[in-house]
């Protein structure tokens, strides 16, 4: 803005005022670095060329374990141990780590040495620069840092080498060839989603590796089939209005894909509206394609105790019933109506994805598969018949495999799944 100040004052004197006055070579000079301003200063997109690059070469941060403060870290490979300033030490396989920490500072014990600050780095010392630790490879660098007492372990790793190490742990590789376009599909969809979380501007690492973001396992997790889809569409993102697309995948999504308005985001968007996938379901290949769970009454009671939506178990399941359906099928909201010994009724609605982390699999050791069900009840149980895996929004990967398999591309899988976008090169 200061260039706009230059101008506004050179309009207070004609030029030939500025000639008889004694400030002439004085205004030449203002004049001069007014120029410059004008010249050097400019509206910026939000993501220009050189941003759009500096997004690929970018190291990612992904935390991969918080443990407490005594540890014993395994160093399978030789490492180099740095501040952020210098190298420090050579570690060996037979050096094991142990890590203390106290606030926001760490202490490192190899080997009867003793260092301290506010964060280290490990950095591989052999030519195939992959660090073996805890029994697990990574490529990149690993950061060590202490957050409220805890301490942290960060891969910083690049962008392409994150998307290998997710790739296979997401979709199954199928035989030979078969999955391929699915998981070039995929793997687009892996790299958008981490460009966007580097938006995010966190302190300490940008995503986690398990499935609160991707689920990463570094170099363990590569599979040449998998790592030749990342190689053929590298820097390839889905774009909306020539920005990186807010993207969201899943497992199965039983023959009609979900509105994320209706599960994550407030306001629809106009890519994530709810499709129907196929006249026959292209997901029905899926292992979770069809599924059921039965519940004891009593557990449905112990279910909404855990939740916390009710202070005790003294309560009887009296209904349960789906009293709204979204457009795709899935449940909106389920009622639950008990009573207590007291005969005191009382009714408890349960939202949309909500009812995942609630109900849970009748034996309790993963969340329910989906919100694609009806339901029965009789004297002593509950039974949900259901289809689908997953909360429905986005690319359906079992979907997205039998398309691979019928022939499309990933260009066309991923407009049938994110309708309205496009594919930009961020390179």
């Amino acid at each position: 803005m200061i260039h706009f100040y230059y101008f506004s004052f050179l309009k207070k004197k004609t030029i030939s005022e500025y000639k008889s006055s004694q400030s002439f070579p004085l205004f030449y000079l203002l004049l001069f670095i007014a120029l410059i301003f004008f010249v050097s200063c400019s509206p910026a997109e939000r993501f220009t060329k050189k941003e759009k690059s500096s997004l690929v070469t970018s190291e990612l941060k992904v935390l991969l374990n918080e443990f407490n403060s005594g540890e014993i870290l395994n160093v399978e490979s030789q490492v180099y141990l740095n501040d952020h300033s210098s190298r420090l030490a050579l570690i060996t396989s037979e050096s094991p780590i142990q890590i203390s920490a106290a606030d926001d500072y760490i202490n490192i014990y190899i080997n009867g040495k003793e260092y301290n600050g506010k964060s280290f780095f490990l950095i591989p010392a052999e030519s195939a620069q992959i660090i073996k630790l805890n029994g697990k490879r990574y490529r990149g660098r690993i950061q060590i840092l202490s957050s409220k007492n805890s301490i942290n372990l960060v891969n910083l790793v690049s962008l392409e080498d994150y998307v290998k190490g997710v790739l296979a742990k997401e979709m199954p590789l199928g035989k030979n060839n078969e999955n391929f376009e699915a998981l070039k599909a995929l793997a687009i969809c892996i790299r958008t989603y981490a460009i966007r979380k580097l938006r995010d501007g966190k302190i300490y690492f940008d995503l986690y590796a398990d499935t609160r973001d991707q689920v990463y396992g570094g170099v363990d997790a590569e599979n040449p089939l998998s790592n030749k889809a990342v190689d053929e569409t590298k820097n390839l993102v889905v774009e909306y209005s020539g920005k990186p697309a807010l993207l969201y995948y899943h497992s199965t999504c039983g023959g009609y894909t979900e509105s994320s308005d209706n599960v994550f985001t407030n306001d629809p968007v106009p890519y994530l509206k709810s499709i129907k996938d196929g006249d026959e379901p292209y997901c029905k290949i899926s292992p979770r394609f069809q599924w059921q769970e039965i519940y004891e009454k009593e557990k449905i009671i112990d279910r909404l105790r855990n939740y916390s939506l009710i202070d005790n178990s003294n309560y009887i399941l009296e209904d349960i019933s789906i009293i709204r359906y979204f457009e795709s099928g899935r449940v909106a909201e389920l009622e639950v109506k008990i009573i207590n010994d007291n005969e005191e009724e009382k009714s408890i609605i349960l939202r949309g994805n909500e009812i995942r982390s609630i109900l849970r699999t009748s034996n309790n050791k993963n969340i329910l598969w989906s919100t694609l069900f009806d339901l029965s009840i009789n004297s002593s149980s509950v039974v949900l018949n259901g289809f689908g895996f997953g909360h429905g929004v986005g690319l359906c990967q079992w979907g997205a495999i039998a398309l691979s398999r019928e022939g499309w591309n990933y260009k066309q899988i991923l407009q049938h799944y994110y309708p309205g976008t496009s594919i930009g090169n961020y390179k």
